[in-house]
């Protein structure tokens, strides 16, 4: 990978840490199918290139183990941020008891004495509420297994987050197709919690002209096909690109997080972030046009 982040590295909240504008998410990686070599080179070629902060969690398949073998020995190189509450198969185990077990698994997995930031993985409002997963993620801080802790959601869930003031790092969905968490994300920041974001590129829906296979993605689609917007909106500019850049830039985030299992797709997107803010008549125009159609979408956790 020959291209190198050079867009300004920015304050992850109050933790202090400084990271790349550009993570890397590591569910790619974590599938079966990935070949470890390949995972190896991968990691090591992203920390080559200047990104500093790698996403994890310990329902993404082998993609913690992968993480430890490829990077443990290059651990003062970059931020390291997984979740808790979700097992394999993304079981839910939010025990205060359960928490720890997962997370010291993790820690093992990782080959680490010590996660930068452990964040509660989509846990509902209602679980925030009634179980023990915020007590459980609270003593993971004061029994040092972390340094900071968070919360990965959206919407209502994200809100509630966001009030019970003991997170110092969230993560949340944010792209020109889900714009739901715009007023959280900037709340967040005023709050000094640092702001993660997950699927910028909306699962490369922007662009499209046939819906996605997939059914992950394909939950974008018909929020492409009401917006009605063309490369005309974006000044002419790829749409990923277009909307990495929207995401990356947006008020409030710290670190957009892209995952690919190809160098190629990470290549391309350090050079997005790394071309800057999109014009400011284009995000005005991007976020009038999700308010007039969106309104009422949640975030897609």
């Amino acid at each position: 990978m020959d291209r190198v982040m050079t867009a300004p590295p920015r304050t992850l909240g109050r933790t202090g840490i400084e990271v790349s504008p550009l993570g890397y998410g590591t569910v790619p990686i974590g599938r079966a199918s990935y070949p470890s070599d390949a995972a190896a080179r991968l990691l090591n070629e992203i920390l080559d290139a200047g990104i500093t902060l790698l996403d994890t969690a310990a329902a993404y398949g082998k993609a913690e183990d992968e993480l430890g073998k490829a990077v443990a020995h290059r651990r003062d190189a970059y931020t390291l941020v997984t979740k808790t509450g979700k097992t394999d198969g993304y079981a839910s185990a939010w025990s205060a008891r359960e928490i720890q077990a997962t997370t010291e698994r993790s820690l093992r997995r990782l080959k680490t004495d010590v996660l930068d930031v452990v964040l509660l993985h989509t846990c509902d409002a209602d679980m925030l509420r009634t179980s023990e997963a915020v007590e459980g993620a609270v003593r993971l801080r004061e029994r040092g297994l972390t340094r900071w802790i968070g919360y990965s959601g959206d919407s209502a869930a994200l809100e509630h987050a966001l009030d019970l003031e003991v997170f110092d790092v969230v993560e949340a969905s944010y792209s020109p197709l889900d714009q739901d968490n715009r007023r959280l994300l900037r709340s967040a920041a005023k709050q000094g919690v640092g702001v993660l974001l997950k699927r910028p590129l909306a699962n490369a829906v922007p662009g499209r002209t046939t819906p996605p296979e997939d059914e992950y993605a394909g939950r974008y689609w018909p929020r492409w096909q009401a917006l009605g917007l063309t490369r005309d909106d974006i000044g002419g500019l790829p749409w990923l690109e277009a909307s990495l850049r929207f995401a990356a830039y947006a008020d409030g985030v710290t670190c957009a997080l892209t995952g690919s299992g190809k160098s190629e797709n990470m290549r391309a997107n350090i050079e997005a972030v790394n071309a800057g803010p999109l014009p400011d008549d284009v995000v005005a125009h991007l976020e009038s046009r999700f308010d007039a159609v969106g309104q009422e979408w949640p975030g897609l956790t």
